[in-house]
């Protein structure tokens, strides 16, 4: 018997307990990664991501250009980043390691977690015969 996961309707923070991607800190949107244009707040340590998905309007949309209404003196020029491929996207789930759930003896260190992938887990959705 095989079973198949069509969709979710989630919200963002269930979508990353859904697909293992943690929807906290600099590298919290998916599609960014480590391109995000997040930023600390100066007066607290705080992340603010304010303005940063400007680059996904089309070219000649006004907010583009407009410098007034969000960062100070700022248009945005830059192409949205592409997004990843399923390949790639599998790629980076097969260098996680194996994660042991439950109350393990030593804290779990995920290599580059927070300075280029924001991956917590391996889900079990990747390991299904399609």
């Amino acid at each position: 018997m095989r079973a198949a996961l069509m969709w979710t309707i989630t919200d963002f923070p269930a979508y990353g307990m859904v697909c293992g991607w943690s929807t906290h800190g600099r590298l919290s949107c998916p599609y960014c990664q480590e391109n995000s244009k997040a930023f600390h707040l100066p007066n607290g340590r705080k992340i603010s991501f304010f303005d940063c998905h400007r680059q996904f309007l089309p070219l000649g949309h006004p907010f583009r250009k407009n410098r007034n209404d969000f960062k100070k003196g700022l248009a945005e020029n830059h192409a949205p980043p592409e997004r990843l491929s399923g390949d790639d996207m599998f790629r980076q789930i097969q260098q996680l390691p194996d994660i042991l759930f439950g109350k393990p003896s030593e804290r779990q260190v995920v290599e580059g977690f927070g300075d280029w992938h924001n991956w917590v887990k391996k889900n079990i959705f990747w390991e299904l015969p399609y």
